[in-house]
């Protein structure tokens, strides 16, 4: 069998980079859409992870299966149903991306959830790599953007600090993953930028590439749940959030690792670097 990757997860903030590094290095690719959109420029087969009769069709003839699954209430479900799908498709690895949460020593509610669902992958009887990225630099364009536009930053993370990665690293790595499998069978790789931040020294940052000052409120755990009540967040959600806000603020998202590097031969994008990219995206001069 060729080495044929399935995407799944392929319009998302890490899909979208990862399909465009797998195109770019000439891989052969398909991608699973549950909305009945194509991706562009390549094959897309549409399946639903909630839906198991659904997904052993989109997943015959694939070898290597990149399995992102969207963080919602019922995804040790999801997972199993794609694991399952996966066995009976016949295919042969699977690339599983988690979340450094997962091997921390005090890990936040949905580090125990990824920590359970990597196990089950480990024990699907399939060969597998497990990576694990850190909170992304993106969130500040994707969550935080607009507070940023306005000028200051609130979140109840207090002075917590976190090694955020770059999603274009994330993606670069899994995409060498995916090309090799093999060489990476039984491996769990964590991923993180070069150095821990808090959000002080992040809207610092910012600001100091925008020209104009930028403030973070550390709020009270109190205040950021009633505005996600506000804000009509269900309970899983609003305490999923709270557990990763209060292992953040409590130092346990801080931890570097060398396996970006290691693995791509460079080192992890800098915040700086990050910032100069996107300083348009917060009112800024573009990056030339």
């Amino acid at each position: 069998m060729s080495n044929t990757i399935l995407v799944t997860g392929a319009t998302g903030t890490v899909g979208r980079e990862l399909v465009n590094a797998l195109k770019a290095a000439g891989a052969n690719l398909v991608a699973m859409s549950s909305t009945g959109k194509a991706v562009e420029g390549i094959e897309t087969r549409h399946a639903d992870l909630a839906n198991p009769a659904s997904l052993v069709p989109a997943l015959r003839g694939i070898h290597t299966l990149f399995l992102l699954l969207p963080l919602q209430a019922d995804m040790v479900e999801l997972a199993r149903n794609a694991l399952d799908a996966a066995r009976m498709a016949g295919v042969k690895h699977i690339v599983r991306s988690s979340g450094a949460e997962a091997v921390s020593a005090n890990p936040s509610a949905v580090g125990l959830v990824q920590r359970q669902i990597d196990e089950l992958v480990k024990q699907s009887g399939m060969a597998y790599t497990l990576t694990l990225p850190n909170c992304f630099m993106q969130n500040y364009l994707t969550f935080y953007g607009d507070a940023i536009r306005a000028g200051t930053l609130y979140l109840p993370q207090g002075e917590g600090k976190v090694s955020f990665v770059d999603v274009r690293d994330i993606a670069a790595v899994n995409a060498s993953i995916l090309r090799q499998p093999a060489a990476h069978a039984g491996k769990t790789y964590t991923l993180t930028g070069r150095e821990a931040l808090s959000n002080a020294d992040v809207v610092e940052r910012i600001g100091a590439a925008l020209g104009r000052s930028i403030g973070y409120v550390a709020v009270p755990d109190e205040a950021a749940i009633a505005s996600m009540r506000e804000a009509q967040l269900d309970a899983w959600s609003i305490e999923t959030v709270m557990s990763l806000n209060r292992a953040i603020a409590a130092g346990h998202a801080a931890a570097v690792s060398p396996d970006v590097e290691t693995l791509l031969a460079q080192p992890p994008r800098t915040f700086e670097q990050f910032v100069t990219d996107h300083a348009a995206s917060w009112g800024g001069k573009a990056a030339r």
